[in-house]
């Protein structure tokens, strides 16, 4: 019986392409009809390493704004940038993330959801930053401050399956009776599922899986979807997903 659900942050609870767009567009100039998703996924896919990167002090904040950057552009075949333009970015996506919302129908669903579960977050980053974002999103109105958990204060980031046992001990329950929502399926679904929690895939991207050895619990595909399974939660007798 599932008796919490939890969440990843970044491109789950509110468009995180949005804001990179934004600052991208000054930087990188482009013509209005290109289609940046593969150049934000790569950029996204780079989180972990530059995160443990400049934790270790392997890189310095500088160095992994300019790599980040550049590894995403390659993506797409354009060209790096400067380090100054990729300082530049870095500021204005910091500007832009100050103003994110979440996505349409997910505060009802909270609404309805914190009747009935422990509600959580678990998301990687530093804590203050990561904290930031949750604050902008209101999310303090259904989730206590100790059912948020960050690699940074985890010592663990995902995909380490650890880091949800880590959020089991906190909620003080099984693996069983948990269930994660996130976006990304290495980072969210896999790891969960390697973790024995039930996973939900928000696959907003249209993403293929890269391997079939775990398979998410539930997939949908906009946030009308994600708001109905969240909504059908609350109307099961038992939550048996």
């Amino acid at each position: 019986m599932i008796k919490a659900v939890v969440f990843d942050v970044d491109d789950t609870l509110y468009d995180q392409k949005a804001p990179f767009v934004a600052a991208l567009a000054p930087i990188v100039q482009l013509p209005s009809s290109f289609d940046l998703t593969p150049t934000f996924q790569a950029y996204r896919r780079q989180s972990a390493q530059a995160y443990a990167r400049v934790t270790s002090g392997s890189w310095s904040t500088t160095e992994m704004a300019v790599r980040r950057l550049n590894a995403a552009l390659h993506a797409q075949d354009l060209p790096p940038v400067t380090p100054e333009a990729a300082l530049a970015f870095q500021e204005a996506y910091v500007r832009e993330l100050q103003h994110i919302k979440l996505f349409p129908g997910l505060a009802a669903a909270l609404d309805r959801l914190k009747e009935r579960y422990q509600l959580g977050i678990i998301t990687n980053g530093h804590t203050d930053h990561q904290l930031a974002k949750v604050m902008r999103l209101k999310m303090h109105q259904w989730i206590d401050r100790d059912a948020i958990l960050t690699s940074e204060e985890a010592g663990l980031a995902k995909p380490d399956p650890q880091i949800f046992t880590t959020m089991n001990r906190r909620l003080n329950l099984r693996a069983s009776e948990s269930v994660y929502v996130g976006d990304c399926y290495s980072m969210d679904v896999k790891a969960a599922k390697q973790a024995g929690w039930q996973a939900f895939w928000f696959n907003h991207r249209n993403l293929e899986i890269p391997d079939g050895d775990w398979i998410p619990d539930q997939t949908v595909e906009n946030p009308a979807e994600l708001q109905d399974l969240l909504l059908a939660l609350t109307t099961l007798t038992k939550a048996s997903f």
